[in-house]
């Protein structure tokens, strides 16, 4: 939890993180709604996890100064406090963390399936059945499209949803007792083991290292069948991956393109490489919102997808209208999970990528 904390306070301005300087009151129903108000907003807007970060100052949305709070509440007891309230328990986690000295707070608050959300009744400053979302510019009461797009996409996933309920993975992280490395490394074998079960093939495992503290790894694989033929580049990050860890992922498929490697590929291979679609996959979560802004080479970014299973970015070239895409799986934890969520996405690059 301390360097997800790190990497928050790292991140910037990010529309599913909010910084605050003090420790949540809860000595009356006024401030108890206030707080219940922040995980509805968080758990009704779309996109990724969200994450309330205590202890930390904002300054126009963007982590300032570490000050720390007091002391922490129990995870039982907001739990309670929440779930008495809304319509629909909302999960999340309150985690207690010290960093340099002083006590700060995470909560997470994972993307909800059950959107969208709202208060049974009038409390502190919450209004009966109205709906609550989080914006760029805050916390708001959500439109009217906005309620509709949370009901859409809940009807959306909730096949995927069944499916991965009977998956003993949700409740067991097999990479939670591993340090960064072993963690790293067991990405990797957990990718190996099931390429061939889905029908990912040519495994080939790929290591850079330009420094001898930096490896990077990545792993260039291919799914094929009579009429379909797509190359995969897939890069594990065994935290939480920023969008330097995506451009320095990058910037290694490149640099082996233009041999200013030290890797040496096959002529066959750097073929392969060089048509292949980027897949990120992340033990936790992957903060993409940056990228919308920064130039994928000569191509921008035009529009973005989410899954079940994860996230597209689309970027399109200013000559020719050439699409490419990129893939971005978060909040991966086990092997069977890794199989599943691969598999969903393979059927979607099939479906909605012109083969290649």
């Amino acid at each position: 939890m301390n360097e997800l904390f790190e990497s928050l306070l790292q991140s910037g301005e990010i529309r599913k993180t909010d910084f605050k300087r003090d420790q949540y009151r809860l000595d009356s129903e006024y401030f108890k709604s206030k707080f219940v108000k922040d995980i509805l907003c968080m758990a009704n807007a779309p996109g990724d996890d969200g994450y309330i970060v205590l202890g930390v100052k904002s300054e126009r949305g963007k982590p300032g100064e570490v000050v720390g709070i007091s002391g922490h509440h129990d995870s039982a007891d907001l739990a309670g406090i929440v779930n008495g309230v809304v319509e629909a328990p909302i999960q999340f986690e309150y985690h207690a963390i010290k960093y340099k000295g002083r006590e700060c707070a995470i909560i997470h608050i994972p993307s909800s399936i059950g959107r969208p959300h709202w208060s049974k009744r009038d409390f502190g400053i919450l209004k009966k059945h109205v709906f609550y979302t989080r914006r760029a510019s805050g916390n708001t009461e959500a439109s009217i499209e906005e309620i509709r797009q949370m009901c859409i996409q809940t009807i959306r996933l909730s096949d995927a949803v069944k499916q991965r309920a009977k998956l003993s993975t949700h409740v067991t992280d097999e990479l939670a007792t591993l340090n960064m490395d072993e963690r790293k490394s067991r990405m990797y074998k957990m990718l190996k083991h099931i390429s061939p079960k889905i029908g990912l093939k040519n495994y080939r495992s790929i290591v850079y290292r330009d420094l001898p503290e930096i490896e990077t790894r990545g792993a260039l694989i291919g799914s094929y069948s009579d009429k379909e033929k797509h190359e995969f580049v897939i890069f594990m990050y065994p935290w939480s991956a920023k969008m330097q860890d995506i451009k320095w992922s990058r910037l290694r498929v490149a640099s082996i393109l233009t041999s200013e490697s030290i890797i040496r590929l096959r002529n066959k291979e750097k073929v392969r490489l060089n048509v292949s679609t980027l897949i990120h996959i992340a033990y936790k979560n992957i903060y993409t919102s940056a990228l919308e802004n920064w130039y994928y080479d000569s191509k921008k970014f035009t529009n973005e997808i989410n899954e079940s299973w994860g996230k597209v970015m689309i970027w399109k070239g200013y000559v020719g209208g050439e699409e490419k895409h990129e893939f971005f799986m978060p909040n991966v934890s086990s092997e069977e999970e890794l199989k599943e969520r691969l598999m969903q996405l393979i059927e979607w690059a099939k479906t909605n990528i012109k083969n290649q």
